[in-house]
């Protein structure tokens, strides 16, 4: 009897909590548990990299490149908590309006090469089903994406002093955070620059700081077309994401409708195939326009922003996204989903 009662009460004490809302329960740690109570929205996750190097200096600062060990844990309680299915799946569930509760895909951005050494490998083991969405101009190249030259080439420079010409200020670099500093100083002066502008202002500012130019290395190189065959061969799907990376809402709609159709078709040239899901570079409601949607439906039958939130319906071709990074741990990781869905 006692047992009983002790079980109810449980149950009870579960339901209770259950009601609370989604917010509080996540920051009281509950969101592992509300993965598995409530099935939610569907939610698409947004990985760019995953590496098994430990992060030094300035190196991977943004974030963007996953510990592989945490990857794995990640997808583990994706998989209990969550039907983890393919991109095209949810997609063409939403456009028929079919159940999607519970429902996660994960997707993966740029073209890292260490998609191909650490991700694929665990996506494998654990048997689950991923996207890459390419920038068909750095695969097989030895060609930086400009955050990442600029990441490395602060992460390189010596300590001292140095006149910055895009700044149009002298900056000191003796200690971490005056790094720290003058990368988000930078990049916010960038982003405002089309992607050759960027490009050139990042070459010109190794020059100031006496760093040698280099190939990309480590985490900033990008796969080849090989590794791209590898991935279909092993059963993921490859995707477009432009050929520059360029902000298709800051060019003329010509090179705009350029950038993603020779993206597409030089991935259906490679490897044969090619998502039929466009993924925006940068990606916010700025980063494109209603005509560079209206190319996408020609052409696709939805597209990827990175604006936070679960997929919907009636977003096809601004599916929202939740951003996966460095720093999103297990407990993380669920309530951002829980909170999504």
């Amino acid at each position: 009897m006692s047992s009983c009662i002790s079980a109810c009460g449980a149950r009870g004490m579960v339901s209770r909590l259950a009601q609370l809302p989604t917010r509080i329960l996540c920051k009281i740690g509950a969101a592992p548990g509300l993965m598995r109570l409530r099935r939610g929205a569907p939610v698409i996750l947004m990985y760019h990299g995953v590496t098994a190097d430990e992060g030094r200096g300035l190196v991977n600062h943004s974030g963007k490149h996953v510990n592989i060990d945490l990857f794995r844990r990640q997808l583990q309680m994706l998989s209990r908590c969550r039907r983890v299915a393919p991109l095209a799946v949810l997609v063409q569930a939403l456009q028929r309006h079919e159940d999607v509760s519970g429902m996660v895909a994960l997707t993966f951005d740029d073209g890292y090469l260490n998609n191909v050494e650490c991700a694929a490998p665990v996506l494998i083991d654990l048997k689950l089903p991923a996207t890459f969405f390419l920038t068909t101009g750095f695969i097989g190249a030895a060609r930086w994406a400009w955050v990442d030259r600029l990441e490395a080439a602060l992460h390189a420079a010596a300590k001292g002093q140095f006149r910055i010409s895009l700044l149009d200020e002298r900056v000191q670099l003796d200690a971490m955070m005056q790094r720290v500093e003058l990368l988000r100083s930078i990049k916010v002066v960038l982003k405002r620059m089309s992607w050759d502008a960027a490009e050139a202002s990042v070459r010109e500012l190794e020059a100031q700081l006496h760093v040698e130019p280099t190939e990309p290395w480590g985490i900033y190189r990008f796969m080849s077309w090989d590794h791209a065959r590898q991935l279909v061969g092993a059963g993921f799907e490859v995707g477009a994401h432009t050929v520059n990376h360029a902000l298709l809402s800051r060019m003329p709609l010509a090179e705009a409708a350029h950038e993603i159709s020779a993206s597409r078709e030089h991935i259906v040239a490679e490897v044969g195939s090619c998502s039929a899901t466009f993924c925006y570079p940068n990606g916010k409601r700025t980063d494109y326009t209603q005509e560079v949607m209206e190319i996408c439906r020609r052409q696709f039958t939805a597209a990827l922003s990175t604006e936070l939130g679960a997929a919907r319906s009636d977003e096809l071709y601004e599916l929202r996204r939740v951003p996966v990074d460095a720093a999103t741990i297990e407990d993380r990781l669920a309530s951002l989903v829980v909170q999504a869905a």
